[in-house]
């Protein structure tokens, strides 16, 4: 049982020597997947992302990076509490010490010198992460306010598809970041994510300049709808076909008819949606 005191997040976790012997009993410490097993080219100097923390605007980006990045190592159980520092007679201490030294400076290392200079003197991974939750988390909540604010009022305007596209995700995956993680297992997750997706489909259309009125309204007629990934190609096709001379048809109708099975019985001749041509009877 983990016997983690909550009594503030700057708390060391307090030492848990059975939760340790048995995690060193399951998997040897020179096993890349145990906390305290360190490549040899895991040096102090290693700068595990190319972000700076320079503040609570980018923090929740920050912080998701280094979740990452500090877990592809094994080392994000040592942040968070889940594996507690051994007992100092203990033989793996000092390479928990070496580690957690380790870590620490890797963390300092993606943090702007405003921010490092006054964490020099914490001596453990777990307080410098709790630490800097702490400082910059407490405003998450305004900060989603003002990313979700900035992402309903954008719009494509002169921009072109593909930058468009890619500011709109970055809004995407700063809200992730600043949302709460999920911890489900149920079949209710699957509904969840598929409303997350058709919510950003509706987002990308909705903010597309008034050229793509009638190409939105081609994507909506697609049945199912097509991802944003799969709508994002299909306008930036469309994008293409337009900035030539050669426009031939458009690529969001194709694949709209694609979708859209003809009647052998119909007499009438049925335009492309984006031709100002009108339709002549057969």
């Amino acid at each position: 049982m983990n016997t983690s005191q909550n009594t503030g997040s700057n708390s060391v976790p307090s030492i848990d020597n059975t939760q340790n012997d048995t995690q060193t009993q399951s998997q040897s410490i020179d096993n890349n997947s145990h906390p305290l097993y360190l490549h040899n080219n895991d040096q102090p100097g290693i700068i595990l992302i190319s972000k700076k923390l320079i503040g609570s605007e980018n923090y929740a980006s920050w912080k998701r990076s280094m979740q990452i990045a500090l877990s592809s190592k094994s080392k994000y159980v040592i942040v968070n509490g889940e594996f507690v520092a051994p007992a100092e007679s203990s033989p793996l201490f000092a390479h928990w010490k070496r580690v957690n030294n380790m870590v620490i400076t890797w963390i300092l290392n993606t943090v702007s010198d405003e921010i490092s200079n006054n964490m020099n003197y914490l001596d453990n991974a777990f307080t410098v992460w709790s630490e800097l939750s702490e400082r910059f988390s407490a405003i998450t909540g305004h900060k989603f306010y003002e990313t979700q604010r900035d992402l309903f009022r954008l719009e494509q305007g002169n921009d072109s598809i593909e930058f468009y596209f890619h500011k709109l995700k970055g809004y995407w995956d700063e809200i992730r970041a600043l949302e709460p993680a999920i911890n489900c297992t149920c079949g209710a997750i699957k509904v969840w994510e598929a409303n997350i997706k058709k919510t950003r489909l509706i987002q990308f259309l909705m903010g597309l300049h008034s050229s793509y009125t009638i190409a939105r309204g081609q994507l909506l007629m697609m049945t199912p709808w097509p991802s944003v990934n799969q709508a994002f190609m299909l306008l930036k096709q469309e994008e293409k076909q337009r900035q030539t001379q050669n426009f031939v048809g458009s690529p969001v109708a194709m694949m709209v008819n694609m979708y859209k099975p003809v009647s052998s019985s119909s007499s009438t001749y049925v335009p492309n949606r984006f031709s100002n041509r009108p339709a002549h009877p057969v």
